[in-house]
């Protein structure tokens, strides 16, 4: 089996090179056009939560009741999961807050966080208009208040049924020095730029709003679910690049436009479709340096540009099931059978 893997992901290897130069790229063409979202009133404001928690105060006490009234569980929930130092009520918390403030080594971080901060008028139009293309392809989802804190470097995205907060550590540049500091890896270190905050909020809060119903937990059905959030989050920012969309370079994503025919026939061949093996399903949908199954040529997540196909060859097939239809559309081989995807 490991022969006839490696046998495989050399061959994946060869047609990508082989037609790197003479294929053009065909998904630079946008077939993603703006909706009219012009009666749609949306205006996103990003809230300041990192500027009102490290901003002066004369009494500790004070201030956590100020900020536990302006944000209220946004904040229980960031000191409670992100910061690990308790929740308000709690009778050392005050102690365990005050000295997080006062970590001398979160300063230059925090100077560093207002170099976006300060830029942040063209992340409120985009998002803006990524929530008023969300609420017309989605009308029964909700705008959150949108967010920006400061978590020590933990989770990159906090979500709540009603808000949706964005770590700004997490994206001071692919050569960021904290970064380097904190030993992450280059492939992880793609999506640490500013240029990231709109694509994943907008990805984040339709996982939040549309989770997979399916019953059925094999790579296929993965495959498909992660397909669906693709789209719909390109179809909310039809203006930005789906490379831009899944993190990838032109190199990346040209090597899955190349290599797309030869991805299905093994999975096909090696019946990996409907594995319910997590392992196999976390190789084909988790990020990482490179898909294991197609050699280390290939992008993390590589198939997820079948997956992304297969809806859009769905919804091409199918124009009258809207966006939001096809999300409750919980079988995935219904959907793989109404694509008719042969690539």
């Amino acid at each position: 089996m490991i022969t006839k893997n490696i046998k495989h992901s050399i061959n994946i290897v060869k047609v990508a090179l082989l037609t790197f130069v003479t294929i053009a790229i065909v998904g630079c063409s946008n077939d993603f056009k703006h909706p009219d979202t012009s009666n749609i009133d949306i205006d996103i404001k990003v809230r300041p939560f990192y500027k009102d928690m490290f901003g002066p105060y004369d009494d500790i006490n004070s201030h956590i009741v100020k900020l536990d009234s302006s944000y209220g569980v946004f904040f229980t929930d960031l000191c409670r999961h992100e910061l690990r130092i308790g929740i308000p009520s709690e009778e050392t918390f005050a102690e365990n807050f005050k000295h997080f403030l006062s970590y001398e080594e979160n300063d230059d971080v925090i100077a560093s966080c207002d170099s976006i901060w300060d830029n942040l008028d063209d992340i409120n139009e985009k998002l803006t208009d990524g929530m008023k293309c969300m609420k017309y392809y989605f009308p029964n989802i909700g705008t959150p208040q949108i967010l920006a804190h400061f978590s020590g470097f933990n989770s990159k995205i906090v979500v709540d049924s009603t808000y949706i907060s964005f770590s700004l550590e997490h994206y001071l540049g692919s050569d960021c020095r904290y970064y380097t500091w904190l030993e992450i890896p280059q492939y992880a270190r793609m999506t640490k730029s500013a240029e990231y905050i709109v694509p994943d909020i907008i990805r984040a809060w339709i996982y939040a709003n549309l989770p997979d119903m399916s019953e059925k937990d094999d790579v296929l059905t993965a495959m498909i679910y992660q397909g669906k959030v693709l789209y719909a989050t390109k179809s909310c920012l039809p203006d930005m690049s789906l490379e831009d969309i899944m993190g990838y370079n032109k190199e990346q994503m040209t090597w899955c436009q190349n290599a797309e025919s030869e991805m299905w026939g093994f999975m096909i061949e090696e019946k990996l479709l409907y594995s319910t093996n997590p392992l196999d399903k976390n190789k084909i949908i988790n990020d990482a340096p490179y898909t294991a199954f197609f050699g280390q040529q290939s992008p993390g997540r590589a198939a997820l540009w079948c997956g992304f196909n297969i809806i859009k060859k769905y919804l091409e097939n199918n124009p009258d099931v809207s966006l939001a239809e096809l999300f409750e559309i919980d079988n995935a081989q219904q959907i793989l059978i109404g694509a008719q995807y042969q690539p």
